[in-house]
């Protein structure tokens, strides 16, 4: 571990010139240090053995809706660090929802609704998987096959939408479609009332007033069987490993694979504002190692930090000596809290919903670093 540092860190120094800063270890297993570019780009980075460490994500008040400061998200977990985790969506009756993937502890938050980067990992055996994701949930009620369009968004009367205990206590349907209850692979309960209990462990499938479904017959203690299949694009043979993941989050854009450096973009769909204007950025890397690696480059007045492009973040966390790395949410999100604070500096902004100006913006989730128990 000393001899791989002590690598990285005249790495930068001959690409980026910059003055000896010296690796601060918090504990076994976690480092951290901070590096000036030339370009004044001030970047803090975090280095986890997971071995020593436990790594987890979590959401929001662990629910699919709300939003909650990383620092606030960390304290209630005890976390030794954490950062700011996927994208979300913002307004007041879907604040909070993953905008993609989210899988927590092998719970669902949110699905892929496009191919886009993801980490996926799990405790238990050690395993981190990186790729582009797509999702496929199939839902059987009764052996027949009925469409899921979404998971865990709020009532549309032409869609079908799965609601996982992780909503909340009750469905976001609305009176007029079906609402269908499902716990334990059989069907609880059909009403049209909406806002069904969701019971634990179990399901709402709603079917709004005007969307297609089969007409075909169903009734309580129907089986139900639902799947939801996560479907790498990069290494298909690593289909299984996905669906034994616990945890998985989603980001974008994929910045490295294998230690090349991704510059075709087209898959993920990405604004060219988005991909080559400055921000404050936060990205997840995998060493050579097995290493983990938090980045968290600032764009900050106060600090004349001015944030980085999506290439140049690339080529940072490559010359970090990453094989895989992911970009995740950033701009007023970007977060790195060690030790009760938080390290950079982020930008608040006059928020769209009923924040208003906050130094930590409200996000949807973190991943955070915990100690073995």
């Amino acid at each position: 571990m000393i001899y791989i540092r002590t690598v990285i860190i005249f790495s930068l120094l001959a690409i980026f010139s910059i003055p000896y800063v010296a690796a601060q270890e918090l504990c076994k297993g976690l480092r951290y240090w901070k590096l000036t570019t030339p370009l004044k780009q001030n970047v803090h980075m975090l280095e986890i053995d997971p071995t020593q460490l436990n790594i987890i994500p979590a959401h929001a008040f662990d629910t699919a809706l709300g939003r909650e400061t990383v620092a606030s998200i960390a304290k209630r977990y005890k976390a030794i660090a954490a950062i700011n985790g996927g994208f979300f969506r913002s307004g007041e009756t879907i604040d909070g929802l993953p905008a993609g993937i989210l899988k927590i502890r092998n719970q669902w938050y949110g699905i892929a609704y496009r191919t886009r980067g993801a980490i996926g990992w799990s405790n238990r055996i050690h395993t981190v998987l990186v790729d582009r994701v797509q999702t496929k949930t199939s839902l059987y009620l009764n052996h027949q096959k009925f469409p899921v369009h979404t998971v865990n968004q709020p009532s549309l009367t032409n869609k079908t939408i799965l609601y996982t205990d992780t909503y909340g206590k009750e469905a976001g349907s609305i009176p007029g479609g079906l609402d269908i209850t499902i716990q334990d692979n059989r069907i609880l309960s059909l009403n049209s009332f909406g806002k069904t209990p969701i019971p634990k462990g179990g399901f709402v499938y709603s079917i709004g007033s005007n969307a297609k479904y089969p007409n075909r017959p169903i009734e309580v203690g129907d089986t139900a069987t639902i799947n939801i299949e996560i479907i790498p694009q990069f290494l298909k043979e690593h289909y299984l490993a996905w669906q034994m993941a616990d945890n998985v989050i989603g980001g974008s854009p994929l910045l490295l694979y294998h230690g090349k450096i991704i510059t075709d973009h087209t898959m993920e769909r990405l604004n060219t504002s988005f991909i080559m204007e400055r921000y404050a950025r936060t990205a997840v890397g995998i060493l050579k190692n097995g290493n983990w690696i938090f980045v968290v480059a600032e764009q900050s007045a106060l600090t004349a930090s001015p944030g980085m492009t999506i290439p140049e973040l690339a080529n940072f966390m490559r010359e970090l000596g990453c094989e895989y790395a992911l970009n995740l949410d950033g701009g007023s999100s970007s977060t790195l809290y060690i030790n009760n604070a938080v390290i950079n500096h982020p930008e608040g902004e006059e928020d769209e919903d009923y924040y208003g100006w906050q130094a930590l913006r409200p996000v949807s989730d973190a991943i955070l670093i915990l100690p073995k128990k």
